[in-house]
């Protein structure tokens, strides 16, 4: 069996390197233009040659994200950004208008080609169709379950990658293809203005009086992690996490989570250490097939956004000692945890001190993004983009 590739999401360069730092195999991004997820921060074209190149000198994989469903006016500068990326290749193109996908082809007959997610497929037969047209591996539609899986990998005899969504937000239409931001607030979802009309909180009213609850229409998130073993039996080619808006601590958390499983490490710690970044209930989707109403969001549910990110290293001082960027509220007799490149687990640890940019010692730091000088109670070797969480 080949190995299984973790694939990313990167929303910037520095949750690109925090993805691939923390153990993705490859990471996927969206230039300014023609990637869908128009609100992420997203790469110019100096970031993603310098994305690309970071992945290769850590030996990853870049693979960018091309995956609008393109109105003739959106083809017209497409040759000029096409160009320019192709100074430094990435790894594969992520498409799904074929109109992009047969521009790649002509500029550059060797590029790798990868199906998005928008083109649904959901059989065997459509992959190989992709196939047919020049591309390396198809992203199935989240609408999939394990045995569909099954006999996708099954009937396409090694020809085509298959890869599948594993962690995040589910779509309740099929697979992003969706008219309701559009339709709702003039921002086209296909286009990557998706305004997630799906996750508004809505009630049915009649006469000005209420004939429901409050609801949403939106689905839960995806999380596969606990049946990581059925999905290796089926011979998938790469899992992918999605959420390209999401934060460093997010990224950290769950990319760490899903390697060690892969590589059967400390399993059980990461498996509970993932529910730490969750802001939203999980199920799992269409994995045992259509979803009931357990996997639905129908009411108003809403959970509070997780604050226990506390802080980022950035720069080492010496075994104790680290300059740090603060990410929340956080106290110097609170209790804390590490999450960390190069520690095999969570790391529980005390501050004896922290100092302010001007170098006092405060006992409370109540703004995110503030430069901090800390100093902790273990001797850990920690490095640039490691984690510090409050420990609850």
């Amino acid at each position: 069996m080949n190995k299984i590739e973790l694939l990313s999401p990167a929303g910037d360069f520095n949750r690109g390197k925090i993805a691939l730092d923390f153990g993705a195999d490859a990471i996927y991004f969206g230039g300014k233009q023609y990637s869908l997820r128009a609100r992420a921060s997203n790469f110019d074209n100096n970031d993603i040659h310098k994305m690309i190149n970071y992945a290769h000198r850590h030996h990853k994989k870049a693979y960018l994200v091309t995956n609008v469903v393109c109105h003739n006016h959106l083809l017209q500068g497409f040759d000029q950004f096409l160009q320019e990326v192709l100074k430094t290749p990435p790894d594969a193109f992520l498409c799904a208008d074929p109109a992009i996908l047969r521009k790649i082809q002509k500029f550059s007959p060797t590029a790798v080609i990868h199906v998005s997610t928008q083109q649904s497929v959901t059989n065997s037969k459509s992959a190989l169709f992709w196939k047919r047209n020049g591309a390396s591996r198809i992203v199935t539609a989240r609408e999939v379950s394990l045995k569909e899986i099954k006999l996708m990998t099954a009937h396409v005899h090694g020809v085509i990658e298959i890869e599948m969504f594993v962690h995040g937000a589910v779509c309740i239409s099929y697979s992003g293809r969706c008219m309701l931001s559009s339709n709702m607030c003039l921002r086209d979802a296909n286009n990557g203005g998706c305004a997630q009309s799906c996750r508004w909180v809505s009630e049915l009213i009649k006469n000005n009086k209420s004939l429901t609850h409050k609801f949403s229409m939106s689905a839960k998130d995806m999380c596969l992690i606990n049946h990581f073993n059925e999905i290796k039996a089926t011979n998938i080619s790469a899992l992918k996490i999605e959420g390209r808006m999401k934060s460093e601590h997010y990224i950290a958390t769950v990319v760490n989570a899903y390697r060690k499983v892969i590589d059967n490490i400390n399993v059980q710690e990461y498996v509970d250490d993932i529910t730490k970044c969750a802001n939203r209930n999980v199920s799992i989707g269409w994995f045992n097939g259509p979803p009931t109403p357990n996997e639905m969001l129908y009411h108003d549910i809403h959970q509070n956004v997780n604050q226990i990110f506390a802080m980022i290293i950035d720069k080492k001082i010496n075994d104790t000692t680290y300059f740090v960027t603060s990410r929340n509220y956080f106290k110097l007799t609170d209790d804390f945890e590490v999450l960390a490149k190069c520690l095999m687990h969570i790391e529980k640890i005390k501050l004896i001190s922290i100092k302010n940019e001007n170098n006092l010692l405060i006992n409370t730091v109540n703004q995110p993004m503030s430069k901090l000088v800390i100093q902790i109670n273990k001797k850990l070797n920690l490095e640039p983009m490691d984690i510090i969480r409050i420990y609850k």
